[in-house]
């Protein structure tokens, strides 16, 4: 981004009045964009001033110069591409021959500030790309918080000035100083200077005498222009206080307006390219005779008009406050001010309806959802007056299209209510294949005919006609091309054939967009004449299209706060805006909610401190809200829905409901979510309220979201039942599964359930006060001893490594044994073995005496001539160059030479979690038998002896990697579980469960039973004394592993992703065959598409017990798992699953 400012009203002074004019780096060459043309120096050293600014670029004169630099000792904490970009867009920009009038700028990348002064003297083109390379280098090679760059001194006015500010902490007054120093022809910097830029080559233009201006430059002061002018510093005030616009005197002197130097008449305001009404709008011409400047170019729908030209209708824009001076277009330090149509006041409600009426949406696809399904006949019963049917569409022929799939039209329209019939609506409106319909019918070629086709179908017993377009002219709706101009005025001369067609005997009403955006298109003064009342829908205020929108929210600078959709306070200026468009109250129905929009949070903690806390963000651009059962949208959950979570209470993070005064909204915290809504309480103070301010009635959304009703499954009607004879009490108690099993064979079919889901209850309670218990007081005493256990197997994991792998990473001399070849031969165990034999005498001759080369008369005796060489020779795991000896193991002295030992030792800490800094080059002896007294080259070392090779060193049980973060995470993924649990059983005691009760258990036994092991497993990690077999160690490591991974799928997890897990492949890898148990489990819970994964992600899911299709999902998964994963994941899992699907009387065959 590109700015400018004025350059002397202090942007750190409290008391200034800041006007910051900006635009993106790309806009350079767009003139209306364009920063302001040059600096002006001060009095005393501006001798050859303003000349050079009005030629379009100068005659300059090349020369080499030094610039000093004085850097900061500090380093910058943000990334160098910032200001990589700031110092690149400035160069662009001011290099330019567009631009070589400009000679101050600052340029602004992420919170990284550059500002550029360049005196009117000197050539942009020329000398800026110069002084640009030199300073990016010494930067490249440095990192500052802060760096001055210049050119300057007595010898050097201001148009011979040049200098680079930097600041990367987002600091515009710091630099501001400098600029204002540079512009009075002084040095900014008065400290040594840190580095000097030798020979860089400007280019400035000779002397050439002064020339005036007569409007304010950045740089002006009211002193320059009294000095250059022959005025004094009260002269001007005088010829502006109270009258200029923008005028806030000379020590908050703007850039860019045009100012008195006489008496008379003020001259129009500067225009400001981006200006929507007002005078400072582009192309505005002199007021006529009567009006005022604040009169020109009102905003649509009388919206307020502040000072800098900006339509809208929040306080930010309509409270009509001036600055210091009274000037109009003014307004004190940080407020924005307003021109024209200001206020906040709702208009036009002096007079009462003749009838407050209270309508009702009627929702006529609500039996697509699996549950809180309503009929049309119950809409007799309330206290609404109009019922409106959602919604009507058109076909080719612009015929009225109803869709009645669920037969409900026909009771709908014996309703004793007024019936009205609702074309449109958001989906329809906005959807690419349908969004043409109403606009194409609407068209002056169309509009005879739609007009007629709806005239006509009102005769089927319908009261009125509601039309929802969302929205006409609208510029921004994803998935759609922009509205037409044509849109507005289209739609009104619809509405006005339509009133002539239909007469008074039916109701015509139209919905209207509560926001300044979407209603502006509308000629919705012109339209209130027509239409009997509006629909003002004053809901969806705030949503999930809310991230990241930094305009969309006040007070939430990063657009990723929590906001009510129903909030108060924007729904009254969402009033006042339509009142003040010229709208009758009487006529306005003020919308209220059933449903609630709902947010993921990033952090539940954090947001519950304050809905602006900069600590969470709301999730996106997704909604990362838990769907509802029966609405299933993310962001999105009825009211019936946020009741039964509030009665449930199952969520496991607690539900927190709070009454949100400032916005007059309830609200709730549930799991990670936040859901702001009406309560039946608020509903109704917000209707007192309304008809309060003679407002024309209330408009819900909608009827079939409010609560939950028996007319849910089939929409036309229950089949008559026949009777039945009542199932016998389910009245035995089982708590344990050995209970379970033992009278499995004699428990009644239709108590299965209960009785297996009691038993899993008690079983989960008791596993859940185990799991509190290792987590609060066992759990770092148990991984003390799984880490002792690990870190004693740490040599045996790095020599592991080493065999497998060395290779790849060393040489080795291999001390090879031989013996002559015949003997060798005789005896060939591999291709290699002979290949260091010898040719010659193969044995000694000896006798008791000793060994001889020669006979004599002792029984002499053989000894086979052993010879040793070093030979080089492949490291293992290749031995495929070994010669003789034993080969189970090799026992042949290696040297080791490292080749590559930052890639061994990357790859060591990798593979087993032992970093370099935990060993030490040493000589390992594997199986060597050289007596104490043996000396070096003796042969006795040919044997058993690794020389040069890594080994432990210092390497403790604090080095294992703690996955306790996971152990925590697990605890409070599953504390709901066992009251959602308790509500499911309270349905099954009551015969009350709608669902496959079967499909109950098999959803819910897997993940207890998992857990249950889990605990049990971390029970058996005891003590282990000083000494301890190889075995017990690794059955502890391998008891401890268990625990954990059968843990892992709680929180979400496969174990490869998991951080805290990270040496566990090489753990399990020194276990061998001990580890079996641990490494099935690992193998089937590692699969990022593993079924325990899938069914603990849906059962852990706020609400999910109680939503029959995630049930049914879960038991899916289950069923389909192969009995080998169920036996995988342990034995007793295995055998507890075993005795449920007995209870069950399934047999269960191998999936296989």
């Amino acid at each position: 981004m590109l700015l400018d400012f004025a350059i002397f009203s202090p942007l750190d002074d409290p008391s200034s009045v800041i006007k910051l004019r900006t635009c993106a780096a790309g806009d350079g060459s767009n003139s209306q964009t364009a920063p302001l043309s040059s600096s002006v120096p001060s009095a005393g050293k501006r001798a050859i001033k303003d000349t050079f600014s009005d030629t379009s670029c100068i005659t300059a004169s090349g020369s080499e110069v030094d610039l000093e630099m004085l850097v900061s000792s500090s380093e910058s904490t943000v990334p160098s591409t910032h200001l990589d970009s700031a110092l690149s867009a400035l160069e662009q920009y001011m290099s330019s021959s567009t631009h070589c009038q400009t000679k101050f700028l600052v340029g602004y990348s992420q919170g990284v500030v550059v500002a550029i002064h360049s005196g009117d003297a000197i050539d942009n083109g020329r000398t800026i790309p110069s002084i640009m390379n030199q300073v990016k280098s010494h930067l490249d090679s440095a990192s500052p918080s802060n760096a001055i760059a210049e050119l300057c001194g007595d010898d050097r006015n201001a148009d011979y000035t040049f200098g680079i500010a930097i600041d990367t902490t987002g600091d515009l007054a710091s630099v501001q100083k400098a600029i204002a120093s540079w512009s009075n022809g002084t040095c900014f910097s008065t400290g040594q200077p840190t580095a000097k830029l030798s020979g860089v080559k400007i280019f400035e233009a000779p002397l050439i005498p002064l020339s005036h201006g007569n409007s304010t430059k950045r740089s002006a002061r009211s002193h320059k222009h009294t000095h250059g002018n022959g005025l004094t510093v009260e002269q001007i005030e005088k010829f502006n206080d109270k009258t200029t616009w923008g005028w806030n005197g000379c020590k908050s002197l703007a850039a860019g307006i045009n100012i008195c130097l006489s008496t008379g008449t003020p001259p129009l305001p500067a225009p400001v390219s981006n200006a929507l009404c007002g005078p400072l709008k582009p192309g505005t011409a002199a007021p006529k005779k009567g009006q005022s400047l604040a009169d020109l170019n009102p905003c649509p729908l009388n919206s307020c008009c502040d000072i800098w030209g900006q339509c809208g209708i929040t306080p930010d824009y309509c409270m009509a406050e001036k600055g210091l001076t009274g000037n109009p277009g003014t307004a004190p330090p940080k407020k924005n001010g307003c021109v024209s149509n200001c206020g906040i006041d709702i208009k036009n409600n002096s007079d009462k309806p003749t009838e407050f009426i209270k309508i009702a949406y009627y929702e006529s696809w609500n039996w697509d959802r699996p549950c809180l399904n309503y009929r049309a006949i119950n809409l007799g019963g309330t206290t609404y007056t109009h019922a409106h049917w959602g919604f009507a569409t058109l076909d080719n022929s612009y015929n009225v299209v109803v869709n009645d799939t669920y037969k409900q039209l026909e009771d709908f329209l014996s309703l004793p209510n007024k019936k009205i019939l609702s074309f449109g609506g958001w989906g329809y409106s906005t959807d690419p294949k349908t969004f043409e319909s109403l606009r194409t019918a609407m068209n002056p070629a169309n509009v005879d005919k739609f007009v007629a086709n709806i005239a006509s179908y009102l005769k089927k017993g319908w009261d009125g006609v509601d039309i929802d377009w969302e929205y006409p002219g609208a510029p921004d709706i994803p998935g759609i091309p922009l509205g037409l101009k044509t849109d507005g005025p289209n739609y009104l001369n619809f509405l006005q054939k339509l009133c002539k067609a239909v007469g008074t005997s039916k109701s015509i009403s139209i919905a209207a967009p509560a926001s300044y955006w979407y209603l502006k298109a509308f000629p919705i003064a012109d339209m209130a004449k027509v239409v009997d009342y509006i629909v003002y829908m004053t809901y969806d205020l705030h949503g999930q299209w809310d991230y990241k929108n930094i305009w969309a929210q006040d007070g939430c600078s990063s657009g990723n706060c929590v906001r009510s959709h129903v909030n108060l306070t924007e729904t009254t200026y969402a009033l006042a805006m339509i009142t003040r468009a010229g709208v009758a109250a009487s006529k306005i129905n003020v919308g209220v909610a059933s449903y609630g929009r709902s947010f993921g949070l990033t952090s539940r903690h954090a947001c519950e401190k304050s809905l602006s806390d900069s600590g969470f963000h709301i999730m996106g651009p997704k909604s990362g809200a838990t769907p509802g059962n029966c609405t299933q949208t993310a962001g999105y959950i009825s009211n019936a829905e946020i009741e039964e979570v509030m009665d449930l209470n199952t969520t496991g993070a607690g539900v927190d409901y709070i009454y949100d005064k400032a916005s007059d909204s309830d609200t709730l915290f549930y799991g990670n979510n936040w859901v702001a809504y009406m309560s039946d309480t608020t509903k109704k103070s917000r209707i007192a309220h309304y008809q309060g301010l003679n407002f024309g009635g209330t408009v819900d959304w909608a009827v079939d979201l409010q609560q939950f009703t028996d007319d849910d499954l089939d929409p036309e009607g229950d089949d008559d039942l026949p009777d039945t004879t009542p199932l016998s009490a389910c009245s035995a108690t089982y708590s344990t599964f050995e209970d379970l099993d033992a009278h499995a064979s004699s428990i009644p079919q239709h108590c299965v359930a209960q009785y297996t889901i009691t038993t899993l209850r008690a079983f989960l309670t008791e596993t859940l006060n185990n799991y509190t218990t290792l987590l609060s007081d066992g759990y770092d005493k148990k991984f003390g001893i799984y880490s002792k256990a690990v870190a004693g197997s740490a040599s045996q994991s790095l020599l592991g490594f080493i065999d497998d792998h060395g290779n790849d990473y060393a040489t080795c001399i291999v001390a090879e044994t031989s013996i002559c070849c015949k003997a060798c031969n005789d005896d060939k165990k591999s291709d290699s073995y002979c290949d260091y034999c010898f040719d010659g005498k193969c044995y000694h001759e000896c006798n008791v005496l000793g060994c001889t080369n020669k006979r004599d008369d002792v029984q002499p005796s053989q000894e086979l001539i052993v010879k040793t060489a070093n030979e080089s020779e492949p490291c293992p795991p290749n031995y495929s160059k070994r010669g003789y000896g034993p080969d189970n193991p090799y026992e042949q002295t290696v040297y080791w030479t490292w080749k590559n030992s930052s890639g061994f030792f990357a790859d060591l800490e990798l593979n087993t979690g032992i970093p370099k800094s935990k060993t030490k080059m040493g000589n390992y002896d594997r199986m060597n038998s050289c007596a104490p007294s043996a000396k070096a080259g003796d042969d006795c070392w040919s044997i058993g002896m690794y020389y040069n090779m890594p080994l432990i060193n210092g390497y403790s049980a604090s080095d294992v990697a703690n996955p306790k973060e996971v152990v925590g995470k697990g605890l409070d993924k599953i504390k709901g579980l066992p009251t959602q649990i308790d509500q499911v059983l309270t349905a099954l005691q009551l015969n009350g469960y709608l669902g496959d009760d079967m499909e109950l258990i098999d959803s819910l036994s897997l993940p207890i039973l998992m857990l249950a092991s889990a605990t049990e497993n971390m029970g058996t990690v005891v003590q282990i004394a000083d000494k301890i077999t190889e075995e017990e160690r690794k059955a502890f490591i391998a008891a401890f592993l268990s625990a954990i991974f059968l843990i892992v799928p709680v929180i979400g997890e496969v174990v490869g992703s998991v951080a805290e897990l990270t040496d566990i492949g090489t753990v399990m890898a020194l276990l061998g065959a001990a580890g079996n148990s641990a490494v099935d489990i690992y193998t089937v819970v590692d699969d990022p598409k593993n079924a325990p994964l899938a069914i603990f992600d849906l059962i852990l899911a706020p609400l999910a017990i109680a939503d029959i299709a995630t049930i049914t999902k879960v038991a899916n998964i289950r069923r389909g798992m192969k009995e080998s994963d169920i036996a995988k994941l342990g034995d007793p899992v295995k055998r507890r699953t075993d005795i449920i699907d007995k209870v069950k009387g399934v047999c269960r065959p191998d999936l296989e």
